[in-house]
């Protein structure tokens, strides 16, 4: 047995009198789950815990000393043996006693369910005391003085993130003795309304889809963060992604659901109410909704999907037959063929009316000159934009723009005179 194996049997004989956990263990280790000693998963019901307690190990660093804290108040020390694959720790043990009051404090503060109180109780029972903890932390800079050298380590103070997050993944799931499966379904009901709620967004289906997000908002939510505002946030944020998964899967092309997205986003960061997150949600329902009926391309051909795409995004460009046929790499007889068979019209037509629906709503909502307005849907001629404009709509430019504002007009004072 050579010197630092010595070393370390002789510490582990230390500890274990003193009643601390010692672990040494190859990467991965087979008894991840009950390095707390059995806390989180036969306590808190935690599954699954082991590929997440051997990836925390995995990123530990040789030359480092680890001091480890967790949320629930348990401490471990350790460090990576060099020149082999193997980690040296001692763990959990407790800097103070965790008892009366200071245990109530932690109830409230990590929101433990009051059946669980008990369990909690007596694992701070079994778990060791060390009342004198810089005296461990001094055996362990000892430790490391030999297997690295004085100067040849650093003192990292780290948490257990994981853990810390399973526990607040968790925290509305415990066990419910009398009840021990409501929970699972109470979840399984929420993913069953979410998938039903998905469903009705990729068909467009605006009102189906709002029954059954007013049926969604009686389900509870687990309050993940101790804000409920950012909790709230954060479903928003969640919503909107499922939601642009809903209408990628509809058929709508990516740049029209990555704008929708990127402008919610910066909505919900403006949001400052619980209410304002539930109007939201509503709306962003809405909003998908209406963009699966107006871009949704499901049922054409992938060449044909990109031609509409193209239109809809730049109705100024050049979008003539032979610009996309050179852009696809396609026979321009083919894709005109194709085209007309899939939309009904021939593609010339089919532009020419985009552009003319671009230049109606210009019209309106601007005030900017006619000739601009050509020139910003593509067509630079103004006596051709006037009489293309003309042949689709039965008017001119100028009358469409003057009956609509003596339209308008008319609504408001209408709404005046009520």
């Amino acid at each position: 047995m050579n010197e630092h194996e010595l070393i370390l049997d002789f510490i582990s004989q230390l500890l274990t009198k003193n009643c601390v956990p010692v672990h040494r263990f190859t990467l991965p280790c087979a008894e991840a789950a009950y390095f707390d000693q059995g806390l989180r998963q036969d306590i808190l019901h935690i599954c699954g815990l082991e590929d997440s307690v051997n990836q925390f190990f995995q990123a530990l660093k040789p030359k480092k000393l680890y001091s480890v804290t967790d949320d629930y108040l348990c401490s471990y020390l350790g460090l990576c043996l060099p020149d082999t694959k193997e980690l040296f720790f001692c763990g959990p043990y407790t800097c103070e006693r965790i008892q009366g009051e200071r245990l109530e404090q932690l109830f409230t503060d990590l929101k433990i369910p009051k059946q669980l109180h008990e369990p909690f109780r007596n694992y701070y029972l079994d778990v060791a005391h060390v009342s004198a903890p810089l005296v461990l932390t001094s055996i362990f800079t000892l430790l490391a003085d030999r297997l690295y050298g004085a100067d040849g380590y650093e003192m990292v103070e780290t948490t257990f993130q994981e853990l810390s997050q399973w526990s607040d993944i968790y925290q509305n799931y415990f066990r419910i003795e009398d009840k021990p499966f409501l929970s699972v379904q109470m979840i399984e009901s929420r993913y069953q309304t979410e998938d039903e709620l998905l469903s009705a967004v990729q068909k467009g289906n605006e009102k189906k889809a709002m029954e059954i997000f007013t049926r969604q908002s009686s389900h509870i939510m687990p309050e993940r963060l101790s804000s409920r505002l950012r909790d709230q946030m954060d479903y928003c944020i969640t919503l909107n992604t499922l939601l642009r998964k809903a209408a990628e899967i509809a058929g709508v092309h990516p740049i029209h659901i990555d704008s929708l997205s990127n402008q919610n986003i910066k909505t919900i960061e403006k949001l400052t109410s619980i209410e304002q997150c539930t109007a939201f949600q509503k709306e962003c329902i809405q909003s998908y909704c209406r963009l699966v009926r107006r871009y949704t391309l499901g049922n054409y051909s992938p060449l044909t999907q990109k031609v509409l795409t193209y239109i809809s995004t730049d109705i100024d460009a050049d979008l003539s037959l032979k610009s996309f046929s050179e852009l696809l790499s396609v026979n321009a007889s083919y894709l005109s063929t194709l085209f007309k068979k899939e939309v009904g019209v021939p593609l010339t037509e089919y532009v020419n009316r985009s552009r003319i629906r671009h230049a109606q709503g210009l019209l309106i909502s601007t005030d900017l000159p006619t000739k601009t307005i050509a020139q910003q849907c593509g067509i630079p001629d103004i006596y051709y934009f006037s009489r293309l404009f003309k042949r689709i709509t039965g008017t001119t430019p100028k009358a469409y723009r003057e009956t609509r504002e003596t339209q308008k007009y008319q609504a408001a004072l209408g709404g005046k005179n009520k």
